[in-house]
């Protein structure tokens, strides 16, 4: 008798063992491999991930077309711009804390912003602002976009949450589906998600707004070099950034933007100061090109790289751990194979090499010499004019005293 009740007892916690295993296995497996957007009922539940929205839009910044993971599953191009297995995009109102690993996504500012920023027409750059003018420190080197929370992805895609919710806010709104503009034509395809944001910071729609200016002074000085795009209008650049990616993951930097911005600056100083990877085969190679399979084997796996249709290089993401005890960025590591095959887009596009654009300022010598020499001609001419009407006045005046002494003079 008491062996069977030991016997029963073995048996009891095995399989409680068992269930709490394969609930733990099932709650980080929905976070991997294609079975990911395919959700069914269980998965669902044990992510939480009932009736969240995927963020089809991805890339293309536009209002998603399809709106839940079944839907998207079960759908087929024209309805939406990628194959299940090949989605690139995000999955809005996730709860917080809920992702695997870092992404810090640096820039090349001469592949995205002009020679010299407008306030007006590069309003929605949100990459571009004085600070990425010729000759400023931040113009020509590599800058922060951003440090993004990421599923891991064992399958062909890459996916991310975004605009995350959390016992202390939720930030879904902030999403285009959010709704939150009062403006007209917000349903039209060319309403973006960067226009969805100018509206609500222009309209001061503050549940969806931080203290930019509180939060970027005091790291002015740094964000000139290594964050120059942040240093934009409206505070645009640190709105996003931390309402689709800070949000969810918020509590690792004790729910403080501040303390988000001074660990991202942290990141990218270390991660492209001299000496460093992206210094040595990235920075030394300005103006110059560069092998796209050497580079990627000398960055070791770590980095994403993104480039332009002429083979230039726009982005440079690299995959950083999570440490698993506070939950912050811990160190570079192999970026997963989907999310490599997804996103990188110097391989899609077959770039043998990967260019490291330079300003061209030849271009903007031959402009300004050219603004120049038009602002010399116009002086020129003005003063000719000048004395030529001079020279009228001067032979009126001979003639008129010329005439008086006529009549004067006796004959």
């Amino acid at each position: 008798m008491v062996l069977l009740k030991y016997i029963f007892l073995v048996v009891f916690f095995t399989l409680i063992g068992c269930c709490f295993g394969r609930l733990n296995y099932s709650t980080v497996h929905c976070l991997q491999g294609p079975d990911f957007w395919c959700l069914n009922e269980t998965t669902e539940a044990l992510c939480n991930f009932n009736n969240k929205t995927i963020g089809l839009c991805g890339y293309t910044n536009k209002r998603c077309q399809i709106k839940t993971g079944d839907d998207f599953c079960k759908s087929a191009p024209p309805a939406q711009q990628q194959p299940a297995l090949e989605f690139n995009g995000g999955l809005t109102g996730v709860d917080e804390n809920y992702f695997a690993y870092y992404i810090l996504s640096l820039y090349w500012p001469p592949s995205s912003c002009p020679l010299v920023y407008n306030e007006t027409t590069d309003l929605l750059r949100f990459f571009c602002s004085p600070y990425t003018n010729l000759n400023q420190p931040g113009s020509e080197r590599l800058v922060l976009h951003g440090l993004w929370p990421t599923f891991s992805t064992d399958g062909n895609y890459q996916g991310w949450p975004q605009f995350c919710s959390s016992e202390q806010k939720d930030w879904s709104s902030c999403h285009i589906d959010g709704n939150l503009c009062p403006w007209k034509n917000t349903t039209h395809s060319d309403f973006t998600q960067g226009v969805y944001e100018y509206c609500l910071a222009s309209e001061n729609i503050e549940q969806c707004l931080v203290n930019g200016a509180e939060i970027l002074e005091p790291e002015k000085e740094r964000l000139k070099t290594l964050a120059p795009g942040y240093l934009n209008t409206l505070n645009l650049f640190i709105n996003h950034e931390w309402t689709k990616h800070g949000s969810c993951c918020s509590s690792s930097f004790g729910n403080n933007i501040s303390n988000y911005l001074t660990h991202m600056l942290d990141l990218t100083d270390m991660v492209t100061s001299p000496g460093s990877l992206t210094y040595e085969y990235i920075q030394r190679y300005a103006g110059e090109k560069i092998g796209l399979s050497y580079l990627i084997s000398v960055l070791n796996d770590t980095s994403i790289i993104n480039c332009n249709s002429k083979c230039e290089l726009e982005e440079l993401w690299m995959c950083m751990s999570r440490d698993h005890r506070t939950g912050l960025p811990s160190k570079l590591m192999p970026c997963p194979l989907g999310a490599r095959h997804t996103s990188d887009s110097c391989q899609k596009a077959r770039c043998e090499y990967v260019s490291i654009p330079l300003r061209n300022k030849s271009q903007y010598t031959t402009t300004t010499t050219t603004k120049i020499s038009d602002d010399y001609i116009q002086t020129l001419w003005t003063r000719f004019m000048l004395i030529i009407f001079i020279l009228i006045i001067l032979k009126l005046v001979v003639v008129f005293c010329g005439g008086c002494c006529a009549f004067f003079l006796p004959y």
